[in-house]
């Protein structure tokens, strides 16, 4: 019975010490963090992929040119 108690004390301990130290912080960060993701944010992030793969292609197609070209001067 006595280690039945000990076990109920030290887990009403732990959570406890989760309500007031860890919960607060985890609770602070969860704000933070969603008042950061704006709507703009995935769209912002969508608009430069799509810059990286325009500029891709762009030099794809150009290294194709130049390589057609110097095929045709030989």
């Amino acid at each position: 019975m006595d280690s039945q108690q000990s076990k109920w004390k030290q887990r009403q301990a732990l959570e406890d010490f989760y309500a007031n130290g860890v919960e607060p912080y985890v609770n602070q960060f969860i704000e933070v963090s969603t008042q950061q993701s704006s709507p703009a944010g995935p769209v912002a992030s969508y608009s430069g992929l799509c810059c990286v793969s325009i500029l891709a292609w762009l030099l794809v197609t150009l290294l194709c040119c130049v390589r057609m070209m110097r095929w045709q001067k030989k």
